[in-house]
């Protein structure tokens, strides 16, 4: 396992190859299904002078990856900031780079033993579908069809590995949530007053409802009522390419077979290596939106309801931006002419959303993606999976998935992805 990343000044250290199931028209695709996803290493800019830092840092390290990206994470997930001022890319940049993180990325790639330096194609091999004994590099050296399937890994692959990292910063609304507590006071006092004229039982069954809810309301609303983030995420992609890829396997690759001198060349040369890099595609910046209260029973689900949702919304903005961070969603099912998908709200999916319908087509001894049509959102079906949707029975939360409309094109069938232009 690689060592932890060093200390830098001003921060602090605290996907691919598609697998196509052609079934038929009504079938249903397994949600987990393999498709060719990125792999993302995300972490976070905490500041600690904030208030709720600590509190933000708990919810931000207990979610989970993104369900559309394979995770890539590494050892450090939290950065510390020197000061409450959101952390330029520059400074981001300084610190990936110091730390080496392009590097640590391929590390994990070929899944190296910092003991030996040993390296091995297992996770390229099962991320990708791949057999691992025919991807074996020593094999691939000797023949066209080993270096065209080397080639064609990393391209889909460990090309579309990204860094992601968002810098959370506390919106100050104390005034506004001591106001919504008010509210809340108000409203038992209003339920109370109808519920009188009722009989005894009704009136003591109402006013321990409602009691109850305004005290819960009133401990949320007094602390975290109109709690608001903004998160500014910035995007990095690993720089691999084919003249990247050639140098690596030439002169860094090591496993059980090199001979001892050689292994212990190449294993200092990789650790002292600056073939790898990070290019930086974009930023992206969201302000979380108001919170609903209706399921929320604690000041900690209330943070991770608020950031869960927001980081979302980041990833979706960035995915609408930058055509190299869009993802593929498998066609989960074809019902009466319309396609069902595993995406929603959380993926940011409105009614003014469009789609391209994509089928897999061998090219050049490769797959690759040809639009045969184009769809949109079936208003009041699209799916609300945002964090707590349920719970707050937010309309939309109790489907499975969304319902497109085909505007165009080719008639869909499991197995064909969609992926979104606007």
């Amino acid at each position: 396992m690689e060592k932890p990343f060093p200390f830098l000044p001003g921060f602090l250290a605290g996907l691919f190859l598609l697998v196509v199931s052609f079934q038929k028209a009504g079938a249903r695709v397994p949600p987990d299904e393999e498709y060719g996803r990125s792999s993302l290493y995300s972490l976070m800019v905490s500041h600690p002078q904030m208030r709720y830092s600590s509190q933000i840092d708990y919810v931000y390290l207990s979610l989970p990856t993104p369900d559309k990206y394979e995770n890539h994470d590494l050892g450090v997930k939290r950065v510390e900031a020197l000061s409450s001022s959101p952390a330029r890319v520059e400074e981001v940049q300084r610190f990936l780079e110091g730390n080496q993180v392009a590097r640590r990325m391929v590390a994990k790639w070929f899944g190296r033993d910092p003991e030996t330096g040993n390296f091995n194609v297992d996770l390229v091999a099962e991320r990708g579908n791949y057999n691992a004994s025919v991807m074996d590099v020593e094999y691939a050296r000797m023949t066209q069809r080993g270096l065209s399937l080397l080639s064609d890994a990393g391209e889909a692959l460990i090309g579309k590995t990204f860094v992601m990292v968002s810098d959370i910063v506390y919106v100050d609304k104390e005034q506004k949530a001591k106001m919504a507590g008010s509210i809340l006071n108000a409203v038992a006092q209003i339920a109370l007053a109808v519920a009188v004229g009722s009989n005894d039982k009704d009136v003591e069954s109402i006013s321990s409802a409602v009691a109850g809810t305004a005290f819960i309301g009133s401990i949320i609303a007094d602390n975290l009522a109109g709690f608001t983030v903004k998160v500014h995420t910035h995007l990095f992609r690993l720089d691999w390419n084919d003249s990247v890829a050639a140098a690596f396997y030439s002169q860094y690759w090591v496993d059980e077979k090199t001979p001892e001198p050689e292994r212990l060349k190449r294993k200092r040369m990789f650790e002292t290596s600056g073939l790898f890099s990070l290019e930086y595609v974009g930023s992206y910046r969201v302000k979380s939106e108001k919170t609903v209260m209706k399921g929320v029973r604690s000041n900690e689900e209330v943070i991770r309801k608020v950031c869960a949702r927001a980081i979302d919304r980041s990833i979706a903005g960035l995915q609408k931006k930058y055509e190299v961070f869009k993802v593929k969603t498998p066609v989960y099912g074809v019902e009466e002419g319309k396609v069902l998908a595993k995406i929603g709200m959380k993926e940011g999916v409105a009614p003014s959303s469009r789609f391209e319908l994509l089928q897999a087509v061998e090219k050049g001894g490769k797959t690759v993606f040809r639009r045969v049509g184009k769809l949109k959102p079936v208003k009041k079906q699209i799916w609300d999976n945002r964090y707590m949707a349920f719970e707050e029975q937010a309309r939309g939360s109790e489907l499975e998935a969304t319902l497109f409309r085909v505007m165009g094109g080719a008639k869909a069938y499991p197995g064909m992805m969609l992926r979104q232009l606007r």
